[in-house]
């Protein structure tokens, strides 16, 4: 009786879950975990960290931006696909040395 019940647990538990998997998105940001429902039920992006993701890779994933757009959180697309289009603009002048400017141990004397 008792490997039955925990069996029932555990069928409950994968049922639960494949439920979720269809119905939402799980969304790693900057900020945290969002849960954002799709706005078409299926396996399309059901996980997806969007925090180092630019404009071109949003273009694979029309259904996650969709839903994100439906459910008010367009403004996540907007942040990530600016990533790395300001990164190398404002740089501090120390950072911005090449391997050629870098000085050796021997010339610092």
């Amino acid at each position: 009786m008792r490997r039955i019940l925990a069996a029932l647990i555990f069928m409950m538990i994968g049922a639960g879950g494949m439920y979720a998997a269809f119905e939402f998105h799980v969304v790693q940001t900057k900020e945290g975990w969002l849960f954002i429902p799709k706005s078409q039920a299926g396996l399309h992006d059901t996980y997806a960290d969007i925090r180092k993701w630019q404009a071109t890779t949003w273009k694979n994933h029309p259904k996650l931006a969709q839903s994100l757009i439906d459910n008010g959180r367009g403004n996540l697309i907007m942040q990530s696909a600016s990533n790395g289009f300001f990164d190398n603009l404002f740089q501090p002048a120390g950072k911005r040395r090449s391997a050629a400017n870098e000085e050796t141990p021997s010339k610092r004397f």
